[in-house]
């Protein structure tokens, strides 16, 4: 019933993520991977060439540093596929609302942005619980997270990814659920619990430099949302919630100041403490300086 395709960068994890999914899926299907430690190509062409060769129904993308948590998660999928019609692709994380500011699918802002997923960093596990109406156990957003991505194969083979306009590792979930919240609904679904090995997220200079050239590309139609209320202060909101993101990540001077001149965020007050923070936290030492004097909790 579900595909399951894996671009793998670390034998450890893949072997590890595999036997988890057999143990927990519930459900018929099939593993597929490409090794992609030694070519390196982008996962944009990795995923839609295992996509091509998949003989399931369901498609479901998966990283291979995260574990599945929830037992018969498979049922789960093919039941919402099955059981609502209109829905074409399934997350664990994702937002109501992206922005025309350059951002990630994360917002920062409690309405817009839904997941449920477990972080697990270095120095202790976190887990990301947004649910924007709690009692709800799937959110209909426009954009998801790549760690998970499910899709019907007929959805995939109407859009696939975009391996012309997306030739890296960074961008490619943004684009393909975008793509598909124009025909189908998107959601992310409450119901499956998944463990994510992290450090923190690739936000260096080339998932950068792709988040220009992608907002660029796809201006004219952005912000996407579907909620009919919402304030014309959120893009606001959004470039300040990166510029505090990004402030932790080791990033050229030209991409800083980039960042910072495409947006004309020089010109507003109201920002200009977050834009220094971005332009000389890391680069002048004084994130080590804040772990020095930070209150341990």
């Amino acid at each position: 019933m579900i595909s399951v395709l894996i671009c793998s960068a670390d034998i450890f994890l893949l072997e590890q993520i595999k036997n988890n999914i057999q143990q927990t899926i519930g459900i018929e299907h099939e593993i597929l991977y490409i090794d992609n430690s030694i070519e390196r190509k982008g996962i944009c062409a990795v995923y839609n060439s295992l996509a091509s060769k998949a003989k399931f129904p369901y498609l479901c993308f998966v990283h291979e540093d995260i574990l599945f948590e929830t037992n018969d998660w498979g049922a789960i999928i093919k039941e919402i596929f099955t059981q609502q019609n209109a829905i074409g692709v399934i997350g664990v994380a994702g937002s109501k609302y992206k922005s025309k500011a350059l951002s990630g699918w994360f917002t920062g802002i409690g309405e817009f942005d839904c997941a449920n997923i477990i972080h697990k960093y270095p120095h202790g596990d976190e887990l990301i619980s947004l649910r924007p109406h709690k009692e709800s156990l799937m959110e209909e957003v426009v954009c998801i997270d790549g760690v998970f991505i499910c899709c019907k194969r007929s959805v995939w083979e109407q859009l696939r990814f975009d391996e012309e306009q997306l030739p890296g590792f960074h961008f490619y979930d943004l684009d393909f659920s975008m793509r598909a919240s124009q025909y189908y609904s998107v959601a992310v679904t409450y119901q499956i619990q998944i463990d994510h090995t992290t450090t923190g997220g690739d936000f260096g200079d080339r998932w950068v430099e792709t988040a220009i050239r992608y907002h660029s590309n796809c201006k004219d139609r952005l912000p996407d949302t579907k909620l009919v209320n919402y304030s014309a202060k959120v893009e606001k909101k959004i470039s300040k919630t990166w510029l505090d993101i990004l402030k932790n990540h080791s990033l050229s001077w030209t991409n800083r100041l980039r960042w910072i001149r495409i947006q004309r965020l020089q010109f507003d007050p109201a920002l200009y403490y977050s834009v220094a923070k971005f332009l000389f936290y890391k680069p002048l030492g004084l994130n080590q300086i804040h772990k020095l004097f930070r209150r341990p909790k």
